[in-house]
């Protein structure tokens, strides 16, 4: 069983297309996705006293959101996601806030303009590639936020805020605005329900791979030890909670008592116990980090097919990719009013677009994206950035077609992710991959066959942004 790509990736993206530009790079607009701060565990454990205290005061809760509003659409709905937590389970802890507090301090010392080597001429990069500069300094009308409708990740982002705008008043320049609306459906890859009733057999049959279903069985005396060792610290409707990519319960497994916890489960509850110092006696690092090590594997494994990361993450990439368009369109349109004499900023589309998330959707857009996979998951906290980078002469002229003096870069916590689909003519993955391309590449068809030389074998396609079964 394999995929086959309708279009030919190596055609399309050779590496005539994706080489290293020699010119001057001005930052343009930066897309942070950001998963969110510490929390306590989504699946209820008997000590709920302690995962209580744990949580920040109502005044902190208050004091972070007093400068952001929620934008959600009418006939809203509370989220009844399985990984949103009931009571004090799946909440972000005050470890967790002051972990965002010091995140958006980070990266407003990222963007923000620094005077020293401003000005330099022998570096590559325009402004010593921050974003923000003197005469166009970080401000809340230049940024746009995002959210999923989870108390963790919106309480998240207002802690980030705190410390990405530590001097600015809601009273003088109104509050920030933190876009909620449909956002559990597309800035996640396992929303309940999914974006396609299609995605759940799609994932249930990439889940049963022999090499999946071999390696899980050598590791079904670690799933039934954790288990046993886990059920006296469970509290009341642990075995109902269901999450994750190709680990959705049904209503049987759900009410059951007598199974294994999944894979997700086992992972959380041993990353918060083993991160308080918790965890019961018989249970060790080693046992933590084998978990979670499996874990990660299954995720990779199956998102990395691309049928499956497009099926749950296209529409999310090509949100941003449109943003991205947007601010080219504008930077146009600004400079041609530039040079009819008018000099008014054109703020249509915001210069930094911040995304609050989930581990699982940094997953999902690395798999989508084809970026290499870091060598650690990724902690709360940790940030996807990508950065949107014009090409200019020395005269800051661009007299070419706009999309290709536009590149893309993305990093992890600071640390650049090159691709793995676009290389230098050495044959090296690109640390920054051409607009143009990473769109083709985003909007290539898939189709996935039992027998690679057999179109009657057809099982799945993905094409025009549509997850069929066949």
């Amino acid at each position: 069983m394999r995929f086959h790509p309708l279009l030919p990736l190596i055609s399309l993206f050779s590496s005539t297309t994706c080489l290293a530009s020699s010119k001057r790079l001005r930052l343009r607009q930066v897309l942070i996705v950001h998963r969110h701060g510490d929390r306590t565990p989504i699946t209820p454990l008997a000590d709920e006293e302690f995962w209580k205290s744990t949580l920040p005061q109502p005044q902190v809760l208050d004091g972070i959101s007093k400068g952001t509003s929620l934008v959600r659409q009418e006939g809203y709905e509370p989220n009844n996601h399985g990984a949103a937590g009931k009571g004090p389970f799946g909440q972000l802890t005050l470890m967790g806030l002051l972990q965002m507090v010091s995140l958006g301090e980070r990266l407003r010392n990222e963007l923000e303009h620094s005077e020293e080597g401003l000005n330099s001429s022998d570096q590559q990069f325009v402004n010593n590639g921050r974003l923000f500069t003197p005469d166009k300094p970080l401000h809340p009308r230049r940024v746009k936020v995002m959210s999923t409708d989870f108390p963790r990740t919106i309480q998240s982002v207002q802690a980030l805020l705190t410390g990405l705008f530590p001097d600015i008043s809601p009273d003088l320049h109104g509050p920030i605005e933190i876009d909620v609306r449909d956002t559990n459906s597309y800035l996640i890859p396992d929303p309940q329900p999914r974006q396609s009733p299609q995605q759940l057999v799609l994932e249930s049959h990439l889940s049963n791979r022999p090499h999946l279903k071999a390696r899980e069985e050598e590791l079904n005396e670690l799933s039934q030890r954790i288990s046993n060792e886990l059920k006296q610290h469970l509290g009341d409707g642990a075995h109902g909670v269901s999450f994750g990519i190709g680990e959705e319960k049904d209503d049987t497994a759900k009410c059951s008592t007598d199974k294994s916890l999944s894979w997700a489960q086992m992972s959380e509850i041993l990353t918060c116990l083993h991160s308080r110092s918790k965890l019961p006696e018989s249970l060790t690092a080693d046992d933590v980090n084998a978990v979670s090590n499996h874990v990660a594997w299954r995720w990779f494994e199956n998102l990395r097919h691309p049928i499956l990361a497009k099926s749950a993450m296209w529409k999310f990439a090509n949100n941003l990719l449109e943003s991205m368009d947007r601010k080219i369109e504008i930077d146009c349109r600004c400079r041609d009013c530039a040079s009819d004499g008018e000099d008014e900023e054109c703020i249509d589309e915001p210069w930094l677009r911040i995304y609050s998330a989930h581990d699982s959707t940094l997953i999902g857009l690395l798999c989508l994206l084809q970026l290499e996979r870091p060598a650690e998951w990724p902690e709360y906290g940790s940030y996807l950035k990508m950065e949107l980078i014009r090409e200019e002469d020395e005269n800051g002229e661009d007299e070419t077609e706009k999309k290709s003096r536009y590149l893309v870069r993305f990093s992890l916590n600071g640390q650049v992710l090159k691709s793995t689909w676009c290389f230098d003519e050495s044959g090296e993955p690109k640390s920054m991959v051409p607009l143009r391309d990473l769109e083709d590449m985003i909007h290539l068809e898939h189709e996935l066959l039992d027998d690679e030389y057999d179109k009657s074998s057809l099982k799945f396609s993905w094409k025009q942004g549509l997850l069929t079964k066949h």
